[in-house]
This record gives structure tokens, C-alpha cells and sequence, in this order.
């Protein structure tokens, strides 16, 4: 059993703990929290980040953000490797920082099908060029396939075999 928290909502850092004792992994995503947030809940046991870079506090220089605390701590992350969700650059500085960085599709109902509309919950999406929007354009989920994950991994210049372990 897995679940993905924001630390910094409702004092989520405090569930940390008990959510270990009762055999579940804390993954820390979607969060706008802040480096010592993360950081925190990592020492409190959380062990991996959800959809890296998405949904989170950016890096930067003065204030590192959820993803510095990734960077800087994180020994597990996973990552959307759709080249629409993190830029080529991203995923390769991840790649250098995160020993056990593993990638996953995030794909909605609407993967395989042609461009239009589907539900995502009780959310209508729209799939167009590859990605699965919201109305105001935001990313929700995504469309991509197993097999295109490997075929995008491999143009970053991945081996066959780091990106078939990557993605197992």
C-alpha cells in the first residue's frame, strides 16, 4: 500500500509515522511545500517522491522547494517521462541526483484512443497532441504508453537495459 501526501497540508507530517506502523509507504507529491518540509518528512520516514517536478515547488537557487529536497535527499522518485509533464534536462539532472529513479505513465482512460474529450473522474479532460489537459490547460495525467515511455527514455540516451530496469 502506497500513498502520496503534501506534508505542509493539514500537518500531514504528523500522519507520517503511524501510516508506516500501519504498513503503508509515504510518498511525498503534489505539494507546494518547502525544502525543510520535504526534508522532514523524508527523516520521518516518507521514502520517494510522486510525479517529481509536477505539482511541486520548483527549485530554486535561494529556495530550494520541494524538488531541491528530492535532489538533495531523495534516494526513490518516480517521474512522467512523456516529455510534456519534465523537459528532457529535468529528467537527466534527476537521473544524476536520485539513485533509484523510476518512471511511470500516469495514463488516463484517454491513452490509446484519438484526440477529444473523456472523463477523469468527475473531470472532463481533453487529449490532443499526445497530452491530457483540464480546461484552463493544465497537464491531467497523461496518454503515454509503456512502450513510448521506453522509446522516449532510450532518445534521452538511456540504454536498453537502464530504461527496461527504469521502468520495471
Amino acid at each position: 500500500k502506497t500513498i502520496t501526501l503534501a506534508p505542509e497540508v493539514f500537518n500531514h507530517t504528523d500522519l507520517i509515522k503511524d501510516l508506516i506502523t500501519m504498513g503503508i509507504m509515504v510518498q511525498i507529491g503534489h505539494t507546494n511545500g518547502t525544502y525543510e518540509e520535504g526534508v522532514k518528512a523524508l527523516n520521518l520516514g516518507a521514502k520517494s517522491f510522486t510525479h517529481l517536478f509536477n505539482a511541486m515547488s520548483p527549485f530554486h537557487h535561494r529556495a530550494p522547494g520541494m524538488v531541491g529536497a528530492a535532489m538533495a535527499h531523495a534516494h526513490y522518485a518516480e517521474l512522467i517521462p512523456d516529455l510534456q509533464h519534465v523537459h528532457p534536462g529535468a529528467i537527466k539532472a534527476a537521473l544524476r541526483s536520485i539513485p533509484n529513479l523510476y518512471f511511470v505513465t500516469d495514463a488516463t482512460a484517454a491513452t490509446g484512443m484519438p484526440d477529444g474529450d473523456y472523463k477523469l473522474g468527475t473531470q472532463t479532460v481533453h487529449k490532443c497532441l499526445g497530452g491530457v489537459r483540464l480546461a484552463d490547460g493544465t497537464l491531467a495525467g497523461s496518454a503515454l504508453t509503456m512502450d513510448q515511455a521506453f522509446r522516449n527514455l532510450v532518445s534521452l540516451g538511456l540504454s536498453i537495459e537502464e530504461a527496461s530496469k527504469r521502468l520495471s
